[in-house]
């Protein structure tokens, strides 16, 4: 019966996926703003379908990574569809904050699964994002302190991701994903001036961001 309900769940994952992710793609602000919140919504309730499987700890700490993702989601639709710079600012600060909740939630699973962080792959991973820290240095320096300390958690779950003790290759993929999803953003909001190659861009930043989710919390889920 769960395993019904978590294909269910998983074709209207991917269906509310594509749709989140054509609209902020195409800058439809209502249509983002209805679509955006239902993968997260979803994986949610696949979540709550399992947790009699889990510990309680477990699902309180997924239940807190599920959350800190959906209020990113919404500080970040809020700052991409803002027209003054200083709340971008804002938005953009609040959700780096809410996302680093849940990468140390995500982080916090797998540790308790065993897993352990190697450090050559936590400075590969740091390696590759300080090159947003340079854009952002650039082009917003005063947001560096709250968006590289977000960066630090990020590779921090990324890296932890990667070991064998979790489910692979599932695990690693997602950690690569969201490193490239959020790596994207900062390079898309200074770099890309084209509006086709920007449409390009945000389709693969939210794309990538959306499996990353999928592939984590599933890989932590199902190998209950």
């Amino acid at each position: 019966m769960n395993a019904s309900a978590d294909r269910a769940i998983d074709i209207g994952y991917a269906a509310t996926a594509v749709a989140a992710t054509l609209a902020g793609a195409l800058g439809h602000r209502r249509l983002a703003g209805i679509t955006k919140p239902l993968p997260i919504a979803l994986l949610a309730v696949r979540t709550a379908v399992g947790a009699r499987r889990r510990s309680s700890v477990d699902n309180v700490v997924l239940a807190g990574a599920l959350a800190f993702s959906a209020a990113g989601d919404r500080a970040m639709l809020l700052e991409e569809f803002a027209d003054d710079p200083a709340r971008k600012d804002r938005r953009l600060q609040t959700g780096a904050s809410l996302f680093a909740g849940a990468q140390l939630c995500l982080t916090g699973l797998m540790l308790r699964r065993g897993a352990r962080p190697r450090p050559a792959g936590l400075f590969l991973r740091t390696t590759i994002l300080a090159e947003s820290a340079a854009v952002m240095a650039r082009h917003r320096p005063r947001l560096l302190p709250v968006l590289g300390a977000y960066g630090n958690t990020l590779a921090l779950m990324s890296a932890t991701a990667d070991d064998d003790r979790l489910p692979q290759p599932r695990m690693r993929t997602g950690g690569w994903l969201f490193l490239a999803s959020d790596l994207t953003i900062l390079n898309r909001r200074h770099l890309i001036t084209d509006p086709t190659l920007a449409g390009l861009a945000e389709t693969w930043v939210l794309a990538s961001y959306f499996a990353a989710q999928w592939l984590l919390i599933t890989g932590l889920t199902d190998a209950d």
